[in-house]
Protein backbone atom coordinates (compact mmCIF):
# COMPACT_ATOMS: atom_id res chain seq x y z
CA UNK A 1 0.00 0.00 0.00
CA UNK A 2 1.09 3.36 -0.68
CA UNK A 3 1.62 6.16 1.38
CA UNK A 4 -0.45 9.35 1.61
CA UNK A 5 2.06 12.21 1.91
CA UNK A 6 1.18 14.77 4.32
CA UNK A 7 -0.12 18.77 3.05
CA UNK A 8 2.84 19.86 5.64
CA UNK A 9 5.46 17.91 4.27
CA UNK A 10 4.41 19.11 1.13
CA UNK A 11 4.21 23.06 2.17
CA UNK A 12 7.94 22.57 3.67
CA UNK A 13 9.29 21.50 0.59
CA UNK A 14 7.52 24.37 -1.54
CA UNK A 15 9.14 26.75 1.14
CA UNK A 16 12.36 25.25 0.93
CA UNK A 17 12.07 25.36 -2.70
CA UNK A 18 11.33 29.07 -2.54
CA UNK A 19 14.08 30.05 0.06
CA UNK A 20 17.12 28.39 -2.33
CA UNK A 21 15.42 29.96 -5.21
CA UNK A 22 16.22 33.59 -2.74
CA UNK A 23 19.32 32.56 -2.05
CA UNK A 24 20.54 32.30 -5.76
CA UNK A 25 18.49 35.15 -7.28
CA UNK A 26 21.65 36.49 -9.32
CA UNK A 27 22.45 40.34 -8.91
CA UNK A 28 23.64 43.02 -11.11
CA UNK A 29 26.89 42.58 -10.96
CA UNK A 30 26.56 38.61 -11.63
CA UNK A 31 24.51 39.43 -15.02
CA UNK A 32 27.27 41.52 -16.14
CA UNK A 33 30.00 39.20 -15.56
CA UNK A 34 27.86 36.53 -17.32
CA UNK A 35 27.37 38.75 -20.53
CA UNK A 36 30.68 39.20 -20.42
CA UNK A 37 31.57 36.28 -20.66
CA UNK A 38 29.00 35.40 -23.24
CA UNK A 39 30.57 38.06 -25.54
CA UNK A 40 34.58 36.95 -24.90
CA UNK A 41 33.36 33.15 -25.23
CA UNK A 42 31.71 34.45 -29.07
CA UNK A 43 34.15 36.50 -30.15
CA UNK A 44 36.90 33.92 -29.29
CA UNK A 45 35.53 30.94 -30.58
CA UNK A 46 37.58 28.92 -32.77
CA UNK A 47 40.94 30.13 -31.23
CA UNK A 48 43.79 29.01 -32.84
CA UNK A 49 47.59 28.97 -31.97
CA UNK A 50 49.76 31.63 -32.99
CA UNK A 51 49.16 35.21 -34.01
CA UNK A 52 45.90 34.35 -35.02
CA UNK A 53 45.09 32.64 -31.90
CA UNK A 54 46.30 35.76 -30.10
CA UNK A 55 44.10 38.41 -31.70
CA UNK A 56 40.94 36.46 -31.16
CA UNK A 57 41.76 35.87 -27.77
CA UNK A 58 42.60 39.69 -27.74
CA UNK A 59 39.35 40.58 -29.58
CA UNK A 60 37.25 38.05 -27.36
CA UNK A 61 38.74 40.01 -24.38
CA UNK A 62 37.96 43.78 -25.67
CA UNK A 63 34.28 42.40 -26.51
CA UNK A 64 33.51 40.98 -23.17
CA UNK A 65 34.63 44.09 -21.85
CA UNK A 66 32.47 46.13 -23.62
CA UNK A 67 29.59 43.96 -23.01
CA UNK A 68 30.26 44.34 -19.39
CA UNK A 69 30.00 48.27 -20.02
CA UNK A 70 26.91 47.93 -22.09
CA UNK A 71 25.63 45.48 -19.36
CA UNK A 72 25.75 48.38 -17.06
CA UNK A 73 22.67 50.12 -18.88
CA UNK A 74 19.89 47.00 -18.60
CA UNK A 75 17.38 47.74 -16.32
CA UNK A 76 16.76 45.16 -13.29
CA UNK A 77 13.16 43.83 -12.07
CA UNK A 78 13.43 41.91 -8.71
CA UNK A 79 10.74 39.75 -7.98
CA UNK A 80 12.64 37.91 -4.99
CA UNK A 81 13.03 34.49 -6.47
CA UNK A 82 14.03 35.62 -10.05
CA UNK A 83 15.25 38.91 -11.62
CA UNK A 84 14.55 40.09 -15.32
CA UNK A 85 17.42 42.47 -17.13
CA UNK A 86 15.90 44.09 -20.23
CA UNK A 87 17.07 46.91 -21.96
CA UNK A 88 15.23 47.61 -25.50
CA UNK A 89 13.92 44.54 -27.20
CA UNK A 90 16.65 42.44 -25.39
CA UNK A 91 14.91 40.79 -22.22
CA UNK A 92 16.50 38.28 -19.72
CA UNK A 93 15.34 36.13 -16.88
CA UNK A 94 17.85 35.68 -14.27
CA UNK A 95 16.85 32.62 -12.04
CA UNK A 96 18.98 30.46 -9.56
CA UNK A 97 21.89 31.99 -10.98
CA UNK A 98 20.91 30.95 -14.56
CA UNK A 99 20.47 33.39 -17.64
CA UNK A 100 17.27 32.88 -19.88
CA UNK A 101 17.16 35.12 -22.83
CA UNK A 102 13.31 35.57 -22.85
CA UNK A 103 13.59 37.99 -26.13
Amino acid sequence: MAKKSSPAATVIIVVLALVLLYALNPSTEDFRAWRSAQAEGAAASGAMGGLIGSLKSGVGKIAGAMSGVTAAFYSRKDFLVCSTYSLGRDEYLGIAHLFIKLR
